[in-house]
């Protein structure tokens, strides 16, 4: 739990470097990586809806094992951007599991 507040707090600090756009939840796409983001199986890039307006954007993932019996806590990783098309990510073991993963952008 300790390790999601402090993630959650370093991606907050992270919130200015996309801040301009994040507030007006501009369309933005991801890249499809196989396990991680977008639609498994897929090839291309997939639509992210931005979540509120906190900043940050969502798409369906990978969720390696049984999501559903992990513990469940919003964290989110910072992806490069650029021309509203983003970079995609893979899940890594570091990132925990659980099905609550967001991304936060970062101009290049």
């Amino acid at each position: 739990m300790y390790r999601a507040l402090v993630l959650l707090a370093t991606v907050v600090g992270c919130a200015p470097v996309w801040a301009a756009s994040a507030v007006t939840n501009t369309p933005l796409s991801i890249q499809r990586q196989l396990l991680g983001s977008g639609q498994q199986g897929a090839q291309g890039e997939e639509q992210a809806q931005p979540v509120g307006d906190y900043g940050v954007w969502h798409v369906p993932q990978y969720l390696p094992g049984y999501p559903t019996a992990a513990t469940i806590w919003p964290r989110a990783v910072v992806v490069k951007c650029k021309d509203q098309h983003c970079e995609g990510y893979v899940i890594t073991p570091q990132m925990g599991p659980g099905e609550y993963l967001f991304f936060i952008p970062s101009e290049e």
